[in-house]
């Protein structure tokens, strides 16, 4: 819920919607969306044609190979930086480090909930595609059977 609603949130979510915190709550909406599409499909509620699905699946290949391309951009993030040989940068680099590259809206994390969830939307269109040549087997059955 956005801060004008009453609810949490921070001005930076508001200013930069880019923000860690904008950027982990569109993952989330965006997933959750996807399950129903999945569960949609599971239960033949979703069904599409090949050819309708194509234009959609190459904008999925084409997601996942920009978030590719920004995975080996970001390989800088996934090092630790180098702030001394003493105890005290050894922790300052712990802490960026585990900022930058593990902690929940962090660049590569981002990366990596986006590739699932292009995965998951590939999923659910496949099974999609199967119920929808399961529906046209059926009633091409029928119209066999009554002839």
């Amino acid at each position: 819920m956005l801060i004008a609603d009453g609810g949490g949130g921070s001005m930076s979510d508001i200013v930069n919607p880019f923000s860690s915190g904008a950027m982990s709550a569109a993952v989330k909406a965006a997933t959750a969306e996807t399950q129903k599409l999945l569960a949609a499909a599971n239960g033949g509620g979703f069904r599409i044609s090949p050819e309708g699905v194509e234009p959609i699946k190459k904008a999925l290949a084409d997601l996942i190979n920009d978030l590719d391309a920004k995975s080996e951009a970001i390989y800088l993030l996934n090092q630790s930086p180098q702030l001394g040989n003493h105890p005290y940068g050894h922790t300052v680099a712990a802490h960026d480090h585990k900022g930058a590259a593990e902690a929940e809206g962090s660049a590569s994390t981002a990366i990596e909930e986006l590739k699932n969830l292009a995965d998951q939307a590939n999923k659910a269109l496949d099974l999609a595609v199967a119920k929808y040549h399961e529906s046209e087997n059926a009633a091409f059955d029928a119209l066999k059977s009554k002839h």
